[in-house]
């Protein structure tokens, strides 16, 4: 009787084990999380679908319009997503700023602009949009417009250098506000 309890007590010690072992593996190649995936800020940018999510505000237009821009000039952003964020950053314009240029003649000289300024060792760093008190709303025989300031800092051998820019973004039949140009601001 004595070696009938001891041979069930290793027997179940040995199961217990088992079981461990098995739960061990089975935990150990549980394939990791995508949230550990580090995206890079252009790969977020072209992860956007305009056409499914467009953004609801003026101030949300320029946000991602800054945001592709600074896209553009950095260094590990290939010539295929340049020309991935052009084709997004065209969603963001009105169809009349659209009509100056075909899509083609864009990416063309946005590439010679982004070269020049790879040349120069020249990358927005960062950018700063109105605030959404500071959107300045008016209704006339254009249509409903915006006016607002983006800031866009640009790093140049070791120097910040601020260009201030004043857009106009009107809204168009479906409610989306495009971009229908801009200009530097003083």
């Amino acid at each position: 009787m004595k070696k009938s309890k001891t041979k069930n007590t290793i027997l179940s010690i040995a199961a217990i084990c088992a079981a461990i072992v098995v739960v061990y593996f089975a935990i150990a190649n549980i394939p990791k999380s995508e949230e550990n995936v580090v995206m890079t800020e252009t790969a977020k940018e072209l992860a956007q679908n305009f056409d499914v999510s467009y953004p609801s505000t003026p101030r949300e237009v320029m946000k991602h319009y800054a945001q592709i821009t600074k896209c553009f000039y950095m260094e590990d952003t290939t010539e295929d997503q340049i020309e991935e964020l052009a084709r997004m950053m065209r969603k963001l314009f009105d169809d009349e700023l659209l009509a100056t240029q075909t899509e083609d003649e864009y990416i063309r000289a946005l590439k010679a602009e982004i070269l020049q300024y790879r040349e120069a060792s020249k990358i927005v760093s960062s950018f700063a949009v109105s605030s959404s008190t500071d959107v300045r709303y008016s209704d006339n025989e254009y249509g409903n417009l915006a006016t607002m300031l983006l800031t866009l800092n640009m790093r140049e051998n070791g120097r910040i250098n601020q260009v201030r820019e004043e857009f106009l973004l009107r809204q168009d039949q479906d409610g989306h506000w495009k971009i229908l140009g801009w200009q530097l601001s003083e």
